[in-house]
């Protein structure tokens, strides 16, 4: 009996560590049980041998491009920009305390428009021109990501909240392209000679590559959601006009979700987990002859 009730409880506890709130998720594309598809299987006729191979190589970002959209609104062009030139200057040399200089930072002008506004007197609404707005956006490179909670921190004194994006990259992916080719050609090499281990024919001279596939996934493109894990008691009565039901806000939530957990791959090269970084993935398949 004492075993029974350890297994009982070894179970419900892995249980609870598996699922986590994700299981709340709604969404029946972010929320599959069904395993990855293995599609880097052997294919072999009475003429040629077909073999695929793939990995998966996570690395972490040698630098970083963080996006800060920043605008004003004055009643001319001119005070508008010298206005908004003026708080940027002021948020420049705020960066330059945190080691960042000019070398780093680009500024893109993305738009001037006309704004306009609204007079209610009476039942009549009058729109007015209310002058201009002036939007630029500061992009700032990085090879230290923890900067990036300082760089917030002096954006929001300088009253600019509006994060675009942090874009990752790396300065090697063509050393990492030829260092995943030679790794797939490995494995596709490993695939062959398992095949004819257990099988009675012989190999040709003859072979070639039939494709080659490298793909990129930025972290930004990596992120699932589901909705705050919550459950709710349930109010039956008599609503009327008198009355306004109002409901808690439930919040979003966002989470990594790897690609390897939605691609079935022969090799998983890992050396930066649990840092989120850009994963990369090769895909190669050669076509071989047999003999007659």
């Amino acid at each position: 009996m004492p075993l029974i009730i350890c297994c009982l409880l070894y179970s419900n506890l892995v249980v609870a560590q598996i699922g986590g709130n994700q299981v709340y998720n709604t969404n029946s594309s972010n929320n599959s049980t069904s395993s990855p598809i293995l599609n880097n299987s052997i294919n072999s006729t009475d003429s040629t041998l077909t073999i695929g191979g793939s990995i998966l190589f996570a690395k972490k970002a040698d630098y970083y491009l963080f996006t800060l959209g920043v605008k004003d609104h004055s009643k001319t062009v001119v005070e508008c920009n010298k206005k908004l030139n003026n708080r940027i200057d002021a948020f420049l040399a705020d960066l330059k305390g945190i080691g960042i200089n000019e070398d780093d930072l680009y500024i893109d002008f993305v738009s001037q428009i006309r704004v306009y506004d609204h007079e209610i007197e009476g039942n009549t609404v009058t729109e007015f021109f209310d002058g201009f707005v002036i939007r630029k956006n500061i992009i700032i490179q990085i090879t230290d990501l923890n900067k990036i909670e300082n760089i917030i921190e002096l954006a929001s004194l300088r009253e600019f909240y509006d994060i675009i994006k942090v874009e990752y990259y790396n300065d090697d992916v063509e050393a990492i392209y030829d260092d995943l080719f030679k790794e797939v050609m490995e494995i596709i090499e490993e695939k062959k000679a398992r095949f004819l281990k257990y099988s009675s024919v012989d190999m040709g001279k003859k072979y070639r590559i039939a494709s080659v596939n490298f793909t990129k996934y930025n972290p930004k493109s990596s992120y699932a959601q589901y909705n705050e894990a919550f459950e709710t008691s349930s109010v039956t009565t008599r609503y009327t006009r008198d009355y306004i039901k109002k409901d808690v806000r439930k919040e979003k939530t966002f989470y990594y979700e790897g690609a390897e957990n939605k691609l079935g791959v022969d090799r998983i090269k890992d050396d930066i987990s649990p840092v989120v970084g850009i994963q990369y993935v090769m895909g190669v398949s050669v076509i071989y002859e047999i003999e007659k």
